[in-house]
């Protein structure tokens, strides 16, 4: 919890309180509201959502999401040995940091990362599963949550009156 209130209390500061603000503006935030898509693109955004995430004890799905979008950006000779790491990590049965899958999407994804080759493809349906669950779940609660909303919407939050 302290993790959190450290976060939050960074975000909260005021853009005066240096010449360079680290503190999104309110219509950069605002922007997040537009598609979750919006919210991971931004390095702020992926942050903060993360911190809600921590609070939630269910990071795992963002987690997996970025390492899918790392591999994606990956060099070829070295895609096949980042597949096997995820898919240990997070697609396996009983893995580590297990994301919810289908049995037929987690087949399919075994398939792919078991090729000679693994491309830049082979978690495209997991990756679209977990997108969809945030999508429709941790997003539109974050959203929601008072940390974005302090940040969305600083004008209708007094300073005094956050938690800390």
């Amino acid at each position: 919890m302290r993790l959190i209130s450290l976060k939050s209390g960074f975000l909260r500061r005021r853009a005066s309180d240096s010449p360079l603000s680290v503190r999104p503006q309110p219509e950069e935030a605002q922007i997040w509201m537009e598609s979750f898509t919006a919210l991971v693109s931004s390095k702020y955004g992926c942050s903060l959502y993360r911190a809600f995430l921590l609070r939630e004890f269910s990071t795992e799905n963002l987690d997996f999401w970025l390492a899918v979008e790392d591999y994606r950006n990956s060099k070829p000779q070295k895609m096949a040995v980042k597949a096997q790491q995820i898919y240990n990590e997070f697609v396996a049965v009983e893995a580590s940091k297990e994301v919810n899958l289908d049995a037929e999407t987690r087949l399919i994804t075994w398939a792919n990362v078991q090729s000679s080759n693994p491309d830049q493809h082979a978690f495209d349906r997991a990756q679209k599963r977990i997108k969809y669950m945030m999508e429709r779940d941790s997003y539109l609660r974050f959203l929601q949550s008072k940390l974005f909303l302090e940040l969305a919407h600083p004008d209708q939050y007094c300073p005094s009156a956050i938690e800390d």
